[in-house]
């Protein structure tokens, strides 16, 4: 039978990202000659998101076809996701040659441009395709960071000014034009546009930051941090703004956030990449612009840290590491970076050198709440939940009175609870979670089964899992949930056609093809229950007691199994009952003399 934890263990699985950059124009492909190992190998590279090997082995395709369109795309795709940019501009000066709308083709030659501080080219450029080969936001803004180069500031705040239509768009918009306005010495024009970015809510750590250092540099100490006080209302342990507070009481004037309009084009594109890895299918532009805005500016640290977190989004853990190495002590990203290393180690087997690196940092920052939850994250995902729970409760000490923002680590130190056995404590964390979070699916889904489980609270168990199946109806784990409970209470043939679905939903998973097994048998379709039991057997389940009662149950059927549990439970409870019964042991006369 599935322990709680199984159905927690396959959700992280599930919500983990694989997201691999794609081939979108490969199907048309015709090659000039027979030898297709290169582009297969490049394909087979790009299904494992290895974009190093992909951008080679395209490259090398093209060698072989030079003339093929949707290769030169790929190549050049694939070498600004790998970081050679260099490499893909005379791609991207063929591709563009032939298709002069081409996207991907002369966004690399702009970037190429603006690299080179050739802000003409890059105006001409812009100018020439704005509406065919630039997305409205992306032309707008890099329009406005070349007329500021050519020291154009009323055509650059024309730019950003024609940007508007969605509330993100003016954003966009009314920040670049404040950070245009400081850099060419406009403080009246450039406090009004950073207040109108920020609007009526706290502000999010980079708006607050580019807000913030222009008021520093103006001298306004105490305004600069009023602003990072308010960020930190989002997030109150933000590294960022705790370094910059920290600047204003010491009264160091801070370089602007954006001097050039090469960097103010960096900005925009880091700003870009932010907007797309919000979303699961944004992945491959964000990490196109990240790689772009990286180019132009590489010291750029913002862009390097959310970079290292697209790669984690990819699974790219070695690479991601990588990139979260190269952070200074003394940088305010470092922490955050040390936290995305120790991540990515632990998803490569590395979790001593994790834990080494999260254990120093809490030693330098004991007052940081971010290194104890990581260790504890780390610590669960390594099944060492003893370890897990008490760097929980070392953050817990940190926070304080609990919060709302923190509601997940409730969960994740309900759900030690719950391995460990300590049932009253973990019950507690989970309802605080949903106190926080009530329509959070996956908290009602690991409560209402656990109470399912224990035979607790039926009804209201049962309530909560249809809710999380209603929140996250495509999920097959939580759908798993809800036929697992209507089968325990006997509506075997809602639980058949539940299970069904959940199937359908996670097709591969071992136990919710054996729990559909088990449906199946309840409703006498004993034929299929072996079926069933036979796939989840062939799905090589983890745990060792769940490959064993799969086995008797082929061998015997499910109802001798269910006796036979029943069975070893009541002569479990009367051993128990023995032992309370028996009188305490007395010393002794040897006994007491030693003592």
């Amino acid at each position: 039978m599935a322990s709680v934890y199984q159905i927690f263990r396959r959700h992280i699985r599930s919500s983990a990202a694989t997201i691999a950059l794609t081939c979108s124009l490969t199907s048309g492909i015709a090659f000039a000659d027979d030898d297709v190992g290169s582009y297969l190998a490049a394909r087979h590279a790009a299904v494992n998101n290895d974009v190093k090997a992909a951008a080679t082995y395209f490259t090398k395709a093209l060698a072989k076809d030079p003339s093929n369109l949707a290769l030169m795309e790929q190549a050049v795709l694939y070498k600004v996701a790998a970081g050679r940019v260099d490499g893909a501009i005379p791609i991207a000066r063929t591709l563009v040659g032939k298709e002069p709308n081409h996207r991907i083709g002369q966004l690399v030659l702009l970037a190429s441009e603006f690299r080179r501080k050739d802000a003409k080219a890059a105006a001409k450029r812009l100018d020439a395709n704005s509406e065919t080969a630039f997305n409205t936001v992306t032309a707008k803004l890099l329009s406005g960071w070349a007329a500021f180069d050519l020291k154009k500031h009323e055509d650059a705040q024309e730019h950003f000014a024609s940007l508007d239509g969605q509330q993100l768009y003016r954003i966009f918009a009314t920040y670049h034009a404040g950070l245009a306005a400081a850099a060419a010495g406009d403080t009246e024009e450039a406090e009004k546009l950073f207040k109108e970015s920020i609007g009526e809510s706290p502000p999010t750590a980079r708006l607050a930051e580019a807000y913030g250092r222009f008021l520093e540099r103006e001298g306004r100490w105490k305004d600069a941090r009023g602003i990072y006080e308010a960020a930190m209302e989002r997030a109150p342990s933000d590294p960022v703004m705790m370094a910059a507070v920290a600047r204003t009481k010491e009264r160091k004037r801070p370089d602007a956030l954006v001097d050039t309009g090469r960097r103010g084009a960096a900005e925009a594109l880091y700003g870009l990449a932010s907007a797309f890895a919000r979303d699961d299918g944004g992945i491959r532009l964000s990490l196109v612009y990240l790689r772009l805005a990286l180019y132009l500016e590489p010291d750029m640290e913002a862009p390097r840290l959310l970079l290292g977190n697209v790669l984690e989004a990819q699974e790219r853990w070695e690479e991601a590491a990588h990139v979260y190495e190269d952070f200074d002590a003394d940088s305010p990203y470092y922490r955050p970076a040390q936290v995305g290393r120790a991540d990515a180690l632990s998803r490569i087997d590395k979790i001593d050198e994790a834990f080494e690196a999260l254990a120093a940092l809490e030693e330098v920052y004991p007052d940081d709440v971010s290194a104890p939850i990581a260790i504890g994250d780390l610590m669960r995902r390594a099944e060492r939940y003893e370890e897990a729970r008490d760097a929980y409760d070392r953050a817990m000490v940190i926070i304080g009175e609990p919060q709302e923002r923190y509601w997940s680590l409730f969960y994740a130190r309900g759900v030690c609870h719950e391995r460990i056995g300590d049932w009253e404590k973990a019950e507690a964390d989970l309802k605080q979670a949903l106190e926080f979070r009530p329509d959070q699916a996956h908290v009602l889904n690991y409560l209402g089964y656990s109470w399912i489980e224990q035979g607790r609270n039926l009804t209201e168990a049962r309530e909560m899992i249809e809710k999380a199946v209603e929140l996250r109806p495509e999920d097959g784990y939580i759908t798993d949930s809800l036929g697992w409970v209507e089968y325990r209470l006997g509506d075997y043939e809602s639980a058949v056609k539940t299970m069904e679905r959940a199937v359908e939903l996670t097709p591969t998973d071992p136990v919710i093809n054996d729990h559909y097994g088990d449906t199946l048998w309840s409703v006498g379709r004993k034929l299929e229950a072996r079926f069933q039991w036979r796939r989840a057997q062939s799905f090589d389940p983890e745990e060792q007691e769940l490959r064993d009662r799969i086995a008797r149950k082929l061998e015997v059927g499910l109802d001798v199994v269910l006796a036979e549990e029943e069975a070893a439970e009541a002569d479990d409870s009367k051993r128990a009952a023995e032992t309370e019964d028996m009188p305490e042991p007395t010393e002794t006369k040897a006994e007491k003399d030693d003592g």
